[in-house]
């Protein structure tokens, strides 16, 4: 199989986590919301999935020079310290939102963390963002217990911290995580292809 369509050993991980809670449960219970214990089966599978997007990431972070920081493929899109910048944002916000822990007080708004975030370029502190916004949103995940999960909407402390552009609708953790997932592997897809653009071979891949 070729190593563009085989599946990460965490990837599927956390399919084997929703196919396995899915399968215990009775038929009605399989539209209900999880147990505790399944909740966190999928907690322990989706911490390990992004624990290699988050490597990755920042591998390719170290392996792109400081002087590229500021490019970027066309005009309207984001450079690769912004980039780099959502994706620490994420982290903050959405990460911890998603297991009904903290979103980060450093900032009062989504906006203005943008706008402070976007406004790193240098590697060092691109870098530094990068493992600070990680290690705080994995914290707040994999500190929420059971319950807690089962509790969890994430789109009420999402919009309530003015993320206009999302509005999202009520997300149980299940979604929540299947949505962050997406989203983050798009991101390192993302900054793949900025670095193949740049003549840089990620790392893994030498």
């Amino acid at each position: 199989m070729s190593r563009a369509i085989a599946l990460s050993r965490s990837q599927a991980l956390l399919a084997v986590a929703f196919v396995s809670t899915a399968l215990v449960l009775p038929d009605a219970a399989r539209a209900q919301a999880l147990d505790a214990a399944s909740a966190l089966v999928i907690r322990e599978a989706f911490l390990a999935d992004m624990d290699v997007v988050h490597k990755k990431i920042v591998a390719l972070a170290m392996a792109i020079p400081e002087q590229k920081y500021d490019w970027r493929p066309t005009p309207e899109v984001r450079t690769v310290s912004n980039v780099l910048m959502h994706v620490a944002m994420e982290s903050y916000f959405i990460l911890p939102a998603s297991a009904g822990g903290k979103i980060t007080s450093e900032w009062p708004s989504f906006p203005e963390a943008r706008t402070k975030l976007f406004a790193i370029t240098a590697k060092k502190d691109v870098l530094a963002q990068l493992d600070r916004a990680w290690s705080y949103g994995r914290g707040q995940v994999a500190a929420a217990t059971g319950s807690q999960l089962l509790a969890t909407r994430a789109d009420q402390q999402l919009n309530a911290a003015h993320i206009a552009e999302f509005e999202l609708p009520p997300m149980p953790f299940q979604t929540a995580v299947l949505w962050i997932a997406g989203d983050q592997h798009e991101h390192l897809g993302q900054l793949i292809t900025y670095a193949r653009s740049l003549g840089i071979v990620p790392p893994w891949s030498k």
